[in-house]
C-alpha cells in the first residue's frame, strides 16, 4: 500500500491543501511537544532536588498550562482540517465515480452489478473517510514530529538518539512488509463485500420469484454463508494489520523501555542529570507515538483504499469516444449493420440493411431473439456495430453528437423503468417543466388516463421502484406517456403494446398512429395490431434484414401497407415501524450480543490489562530515573528494570489479542443482524416493501449493519476499557498523593464524560441525519445506474447525476458540521489532560515542599497523567458513534418491526397430500391505500386437471387472483381452501409448494441459465433442463451458444432478449412440476407465431395438470374447461370458450378486435 496514492492527488484537489496543512500543524505541534517535556522536566527537578515551592515555580508552571492550551488548539485544527478534507475528497471522488459511470453508458452498466456499483459509490466513497482523517494526519506527523524530537534529544543525549535512530527505521520497515501481505487480502475482503452488496441487491429484487420456487428461506444461508466468508476474509486481513499494529507497539514500548534503562544505569554512575534524564524520557514516546499511530490506523485505512483501487479501476476506464458533429436533418439508414456481443460466438444481427425515410414509419419484425432491440441500441449509440454503420440525414452516427442526436428521440423500451415518485413525475421525465395540462394530455393519448384518475391520488400517486403497484399494462402507458410528452421527431418504440388487452391496444395504436404524424418512427412489433400504423415492414431473417409487406409468412419486395391515416393533431418503509422501535434501541443492540458475551467480557479485560501496561510502563520508568539519580546500588532498581520489560511486552501482546477478540465477537454478531433483515425482509416481500427502495434496503443491510460494530469497538469497549483504567490510575495516584488523586478523577472524568456529554449534544442533531442522508444518497445512486439508458435518451441524466450530488452535498454538509464538534472534542481533551498535568505537578511540588510526598515520587504522580489520559481520548468521539450506531440502528429495527402485510399462522396446520378442490368462494382482495377493491366476489373451483383461462382488460384484476392464490396477498373477505384447509392457516410455502406461478415479469438472478433453472428444482438433471427448455421452445438457442446452459443472463436478464427471458421463466416453471401452475401472461413479449405456437405447447405440456392461464390473447382458449372474464374486479363473463364465443358479451367482444388486429397483417 501506497502512504500516498499519487492517484488520490490528482483526482482530489483538497487533498493537496489538506497535506500542507497537516504539515505545518505538526511541526507546531512537535514544538509544544518538547516545550511540554522540559517544562515537566524543569518542575520535577525544581521540586525534587532543589525543594522549589509552588510560588518559585510559578513560571514554569503556568508556560505548561500555556502549553496545553495551544496543543488543544493544534488538535482542534488538525482534526477540523482532517475531517472537512476528507468530506470534501469523498465528494470530489463520488462525483467523478457516478459522472463516469454514467458516462459510460447502459452498455458497460449491463456488465456490471448494481449493487456493487452502488455500495462503491456509498460505502466504499465514505471507507476513505478513516484514510484521510486518521491515517493521512498521522501519517503528517510521522515524518515531522520524530525530527523535531530526535533533533533536540541529540542535543542532550547522543546515546538516546542513537538507540531511538536505530530503532525507529525499523517501524516503517515492518509497516512496508505487512502492508505488502495485506493488500491482496484487504482487495479480497472488499471484493466480498462488494459480492455480498450484489447478491443482496439481486435478491432483493427476486423475493417474490424466490418464494414462488420456495427458495427464499435457503437465501437466508446463502447470505449467511457470504458474510461469513466475508467475516473470515476481514479477521484474516486483522490478523495481519493488527499484527502490524503489535509490531510496533512492541518496538516503540521495548525501546522506550531501553532508553528508560539506560538512562536509569547512567543516572546510577553520574554520567547523566535528572533534568536530561526526564526531558529523555518524556520525549521518547513521542518520538515513537506517530509511526504507532500509523500503524494502529492502518487497517482502517486499509479498507478506504481497497475501495479506492475499484473507483480508480471505473474512473480510469476509457469512455466511448462520442463524434462532435453536429446532426443532419435526415432519415434513419442501416447499412450492413453486424452486431457480436463480447464473450458470443454468434452475431446477434448481421447484415442488416435499410431505411427509414423522414417521416415514414417502419416495423421491425421477426421471431423474438432475432436482434430487433438491438437495432435500437444500435440507433441509440448504445451499441456500437461490429459491422456496417447507422446514417442520420446522410452523416455516420459515430461521427455525430450523441448527446445531440438522443435529444431528438423518444423511446419506449420493452421493459420501461419507472421511478420511485409520483406518476406525474414519472411522465415528466423528458420534459421536467410541462404542466399538469400537457401530463394529462399525454396520460389520456396513451389510454393511461382511465386507471390513473381511478387512483386515489391520482397523477400524484406514488409509485414503488420499478413501478411497483401497477400491473405491466399500467407501467407499459405510464412508458407510452412519456414518449407522448417528450413530442421529438424520432421515436423509437420496442413492442409498445406488449401486456396490453385487446381494448387497450387498441387504443394505444390509435394514440401512436397520432403521435407518428410527421414523425420518423422504428417499431418493434410482435402484436399485429401495431402493423396498421406502419408505412413498411422489415422482416428481420437470420442473415439480413428482409423487407416485407406483412402477412404471416415471408413475402417478397418492399410494399407499403396503405396510406397512414391523417392525424389531427424514496420509499419508505410503513412509517408506524419507526414509532414502533421505540426508545431502548442501544439496549436491543446490546441484547444482540447476548450469545457472544464471554468473548466481549475477554476483550474488555484485556484492553484494560493493555492500557493499564502503558500506564504502568510510564510511572515505573518515572520512578526509575528518580531513583537512580540519587545512585542507589543497581540491584535496588532491578525489580524496576524488569517491570518496565514486563509492561513494555504487556502491552503490545493484551492489545493485539484484544482487537482479535474483539473482532471476531462483533463480526459474528453483524452476520447474525444481517441474516435477521433478510428473513424478515422475506416475509414483508412482496407486497410490504411495494413502498422500499432497493437502494435504501441495502444501505440498511451493509452500511447500517456495520454501523452496530462501532457500538461496541469504538463505544462500549472504549468505555468499559476507560472506566476500568481510570478508576485504577486515580486509585494509584490517590495512594501516592490524595489531592493529585483527586485532580486527575475530576480531570478524567471531564475528558470522559463532560467532554463527550458536550461533544455529544452538539453533534446530535447532526448524527441523527446522518443515516437517512446515507440511505438517501444510495437511493439516488440505484435510481441512477439501474435507469442510466432511459434517463440518458430523455435528457434527464443531468437532472437525475444532480440529485445524486444534492444527497452527496447534504451528506458533506453534515460530514462538515460534524468535523467541527470532532475537532472541538479533541481539542477540548487535550486542554484538560494537559491542564490537570500542570494541576498534579503544582500540587505534587507543594507535597515535596511539605514533605508529604517524597521527592522520588513526584516524577510518578506527574508521569501518571501523562499515560493515564490515553484511555479517554477517543471517547468525545465514541460519545458520537453511539449517537451514529442509535440512528442506524433504528432503521434496522425500522426493517424488523415492519408489520406483515400476510399473516402467517403461528401454528400452521399440516398441508394436505393434494391441494385439491381448490375453491375460493365470494373472494374480495384490496391493496393497502387503495379505496377500489381490486377483486369483488369472485368464485373459482380448480379441481384436479381442470383448466382455467382468466381474461380482462388490464387492471381488472387478474395478477390480484394470481396473488391471493399464491398468499402474496391477503383475502379482505371470503374464503380459499386448498383440499378443504383454510389456505390462511396453512405456512406460505406450503401453499406455494402446491400453487406456483410464471409471471409475465419473473425475475432472472445475476446468475447462468443453469442456475437460474436449478431455482425450480435443485436435483433436476441435465435432461431435465433440456427437457424444460425444449417445451419452452428455447433449447435450440442453448445449444447454439459457446458456454450452453452455463452462459450468463446478467442482471435481471440483460443479456437476453425480451422473448428469451419470458421462455426461460416459463422453462423454469415448467420444470418446477408445481399441481397447480398459474400462467400470468407467459407469452409476452414474442413474436404473435411464437406466442401462440408456445400457448399451444404449453396447454399441451400441462395436459393433465391444474393450470390458471391469465391472458391477454384468445388463441387456445378453445383448449381450457373455463374462460372467466374479468372487468373492474368482478365477473362479468364466464363458462366454456365454444359457449362464450358464441353469445354476445365481453369475450365475443374481446375476439372481435383481436381479429381485426389480426387481419392488419394481410392487408396491402
Amino acid at each position: 500500500m501506497k502512504p500516498i496514492d499519487p492517484r488520490l492527488l490528482r483526482y482530489a484537489r483538497a487533498t493537496r491543501l489538506f497535506l500542507v496543512a497537516v504539515i505545518g500543524l505538526g511541526a507546531v505541534g512537535a514544538g509544544l511537544v518538547i516545550a511540554q517535556a522540559m517544562l515537566v522536566a524543569e518542575i520535577v527537578v525544581g521540586a525534587f532536588q532543589h525543594g522549589q515551592s509552588v510560588a518559585e515555580l510559578r513560571t514554569p508552571l503556568l508556560l505548561l498550562a500555556g502549553v496545553a492550551v495551544g496543543r488543544s488548539l493544534v488538535a482542534w485544527l488538525t482534526e477540523l482540517a482532517a475531517h472537512r478534507a476528507s468530506a470534501a475528497v469523498k465528494s470530489e471522488l463520488r462525483g467523478r465515480l457516478l459522472d463516469r459511470a454514467a458516462a459510460l453508458g447502459p452498455g458497460w452498466l449491463s456488465g456490471q452489478r448494481t449493487g456493487s456499483l452502488v455500495t462503491l459509490a456509498t460505502r466504499g466513497v465514505d471507507a476513505l473517510d478513516d484514510y484521510f482523517s486518521r491515517y493521512l494526519p498521522q501519517l503528517g506527523l510521522a515524518v515531522v514530529v520524530p525530527v523535531a524530537v530526535l533533533a533536540r534529544i541529540v542535543t542532550e543525549d547522543w546515546v538516546s538518539a542513537a538507540i531511538i535512530v536505530c530503532t525507529l527505521p525499523l517501524i516503517p520497515l515492518f509497516m512496508m512488509l505487512i502492508g505488502w501481505a495485506t493488500q491482496s487480502r484487504m482487495e479480497r475482503q472488499w471484493r466480498l463485500l462488494s459480492r455480498l452488496s450484489g447478491h443482496f441487491l439481486d435478491v432483493v429484487a427476486g423475493l417474490p420469484t424466490l418464494k414462488v420456487f420456495g427458495r427464499a428461506k435457503a437465501q437466508a444461508q446463502s447470505i449467511r454463508r457470504i458474510t461469513g466468508e466475508y467475516r473470515q476474509a476481514t479477521l484474516r486481513t486483522l490478523r495481519i494489520a493488527f499484527l502490524s499494529s503489535f509490531a510496533l507497539e512492541l518496538l516503540a514500548t521495548l525501546s522506550v523501555a531501553l532508553v528508560a534503562v539506560t538512562i536509569g544505569m547512567r543516572l546510577v554512575h553520574g554520567d547523566m542529570d535528572l533534568y536530561i534524564g526526564l526531558v529523555i524520557l518524556v520525549l521518547a514516546p513521542e518520538a515513537y507515538l506517530p509511526l504507532r499511530q500509523v500503524g494502529a490506523q492502518y487497517h482502517a485505512a486499509a479498507e478506504g483504499l481497497a475501495a479506492a483501487e475499484e473507483i480508480f479501476t471505473v474512473l480510469e476506464t476509457a469512455v466511448p469516444e462520442s463524434g462532435t458533429g453536429a446532426v443532419p436533418a435526415g432519415g434513419v439508414a442501416f447499412e450492413g449493420v453486424t452486431v457480436r456481443y463480447p464473450g458470443r460466438s454468434s452475431d446477434a444481427v448481421t447484415g442488416v440493411s435499410f431505411t427509414v425515410e423522414p417521416g415514414e414509419t417502419v416495423a421491425l419484425v421477426g421471431p423474438s431473439g432475432v436482434g430487433k432491440s438491438t437495432l435500437l441500441s444500435v440507433v441509440l449509440g448504445f451499441v456500437r456495430p461490429t459491422a456496417g454503420r447507422v446514417r442520420i440525414g446522410g452523416a455516420d452516427l459515430a461521427g455525430l453528437d450523441l448527446e445531440e442526436w438522443r435529444s431528438r428521440v423518444a423511446w419506449v423500451p420493452q421493459r420501461p423503468h419507472l421511478y420511485a415518485g409520483t406518476i406525474a413525475e414519472n411522465v415528466r421525465l423528458p420534459r421536467p417543466d410541462a404542466d399538469d395540462d400537457a401530463v394529462r394530455r399525454a396520460l389520456r393519448d396513451a389510454g393511461a388516463w382511465e386507471f390513473v384518475a381511478a387512483l386515489p391520488e391520482g397523477v400524484d400517486t406514488v409509485l414503488g421502484e420499478d413501478g411497483a403497484g401497477l400491473s405491466a399494462g399500467q407501467r407499459q402507458r405510464l412508458a407510452l406517456a412519456r414518449a407522448f410528452l417528450a413530442d421529438r421527431p424520432v421515436l423509437l418504440l420496442d413492442e409498445p403494446t406488449a401486456a396490453l388487452d385487446g381494448r387497450t391496444e387498441g387504443e394505444v395504436v390509435a394514440a401512436v398512429r397520432r403521435l407518428a404524424a410527421g414523425r420518423t418512427v422504428l417499431l418493434v412489433v410482435h402484436r399485429p395490431a401495431l402493423l396498421g400504423v406502419a408505412d413498411r415492414v422489415v422482416r428481420l431473417g437470420d442473415a439480413a434484414a428482409v423487407p416485407s409487406a406483412g402477412g404471416a409468412g415471408p413475402t417478397r419486395g418492399l410494399r407499403p401497407l396503405g396510406p397512414r391515416p391523417t392525424a389531427t393533431g424514496p420509499g419508505r418503509l410503513d412509517h408506524g415501524a419507526e414509532q414502533r422501535v421505540g426508545k431502548g434501541v442501544l439496549r436491543r443492540v446490546r441484547g444482540s450480543g447476548g450469545r457472544w458475551r464471554g468473548r466481549l467480557a475477554g476483550a474488555l479485560g484485556l484492553g484494560s490489562l493493555a492500557l493499564g501496561s502503558a500506564v504502568g510502563l510510564m510511572a515505573t520508568s518515572g520512578w526509575l530515573i528518580s531513583r537512580a539519580s540519587q545512585q542507589p546500588p543497581v540491584l535496588y532498581l532491578m525489580v524496576a528494570v524488569t517491570a518496565t520489560r514486563a509492561f513494555g511486552i504487556g502491552r503490545a501482546v493484551f492489545r493485539y489479542a484484544e482487537r482479535l477478540v474483539s473482532h471476531d465477537a462483533v463480526l459474528r454478531m453483524l452476520a447474525d443482524t444481517r441474516v435477521a433483515v433478510y428473513r424478515r425482509l422475506e416475509r414483508l416481500a412482496p407486497a410490504g416493501l411495494r413502498g422500499a427502495r432497493r437502494g435504501d434496503l441495502l444501505t440498511r443491510l451493509v452500511a447500517d449493519v456495520d454501523a452496530f460494530q462501532d457500538y461496541w469497538l469504538r463505544w462500549l469497549l472504549p468505555a468499559g476499557v476507560a472506566l476500568t483504567v481510570s478508576a485504577a490510575s486515580v486509585g494509584f495516584t490517590a495512594w501516592l498523593l490524595p489531592e493529585a488523586g483527586a485532580v486527575l478523577a475530576a480531570g478524567l472524568l471531564a475528558a470522559g464524560a463532560g467532554v463527550p456529554l458536550l461533544t455529544a449534544t452538539a453533534a446530535r442533531r447532526t448524527e441523527r441525519r446522518l443515516a437517512p442522508a446515507r440511505g438517501v444518497l444510495a437511493t439516488r445512486v440505484t435510481d441512477l445506474l439501474t435507469g442510466t439508458a432511459e434517463l440518458t435518451v430523455a435528457g434527464a441524466l443531468p437532472a437525475r447525476k444532480d440529485a445524486a450530488r444534492r444527497a452527496d452535498g447534504t451528506l458533506t454538509r453534515i460530514a462538515a458540521r460534524a468535523a467541527a464538534v470532532t475537532g472541538l472534542g479533541d481539542g477540548l481533551t487535550a486542554l484538560v489532560s494537559g491542564l490537570t498535568v500542570t494541576a498534579t505537578a503544582a500540587f505534587g511540588a507543594q507535597a515535596v515542599a511539605d514533605g508529604r510526598l517524597s521527592g522520588v515520587a513526584m516524577a510518578v504522580v506527574v508521569l501518571t497523567p501523562l499515560a493515564a489520559f490515553e484511555a479517554v481520548l477517543g471517547l468525545p468521539l465514541a460519545a458520537r458513534y453511539r449517537q451514529r450506531v442509535r440512528r442506524s440502528a433504528e432503521r434496522v429495527y425500522e426493517v424488523l418491526d415492519a408489520p406483515e402485510p400476510v399473516r402467517e399462522p403461528v401454528s400452521p396446520r399440516q398441508a394436505p397430500a393434494s391441494p385439491f378442490p381448490v375453491v375460493v368462494e365470494g373472494l374480495v382482495a384490496r391493496y393497502a391505500g387503495q379505496r377500489r377493491e381490486a377483486l369483488a366476489g369472485l368464485d373459482l373451483t380448480l379441481e384436479e386437471g381442470r383448466r382455467v383461462a382468466v381474461v380482462g382488460a388490464s387492471g381488472s384484476g387478474k395478477t390480484t387472483l394470481a396473488q391471493v392464490l399464491l398468499r402474496f396477498l391477503d383475502p379482505e373477505a371470503g374464503s380459499y381452501t386448498l383440499a378443504g384447509v383454510d389456505a390462511c392457516a396453512l405456512d406460505g410455502d406450503d401453499v406455494r409448494r402446491f400453487v406456483g406461478l410464471c409471471a409475465q415479469d419473473a425475475h432472472l438472478f445475476d446468475s447462468s441459465l443453469r442456475e437460474n433453472l436449478l431455482l425450480a428444482r435443485k436435483d433436476a438433471t441435465q435432461a431435465d433442463l433440456r427437457g424444460a427448455l425444449a417445451r419452452a421452445r428455447l433449447l435450440d438457442w442453448v445449444d447454439a451458444l459457446p458456454d450452453g446452459l452455463d452462459t450468463l443472463v446478467g442482471e435481471h436478464g440483460a443479456r437476453l432478449s425480451g422473448g428469451q427471458r419470458q421462455r426461460l421463466a416459463l422453462a423454469r416453471a415448467l420444470l418446477a412440476g408445481f399441481p397447480v401452475l398459474v400462467l400470468d401472461e407467459p407469452a409476452e413479449h414474442l413474436d404473435l407465431p411464437t406466442a401462440d405456437a408456445l400457448t399451444a405447447d404449453l396447454l399441451a405440456a400441462t395436459e393433465g395438470r391444474t393450470t390458471l392461464l391469465i391472458t391477454h390473447r384468445l388463441a387456445g382458449l378453445d383448449a381450457v374447461d373455463e374462460v372467466i372474464v374479468l372487468e373492474a374486479g368482478r365477473v362479468v363473463q364466464r363458462g366454456p370458450y365454444e359457449r362464450l364465443i358464441t353469445e354476445d358479451g365481453p369475450l365475443r367482444e374481446m375476439a372481435r378486435r383481436e381479429a381485426e388486429a389480426e387481419s392488419l397483417v394481410g392487408v396491402g
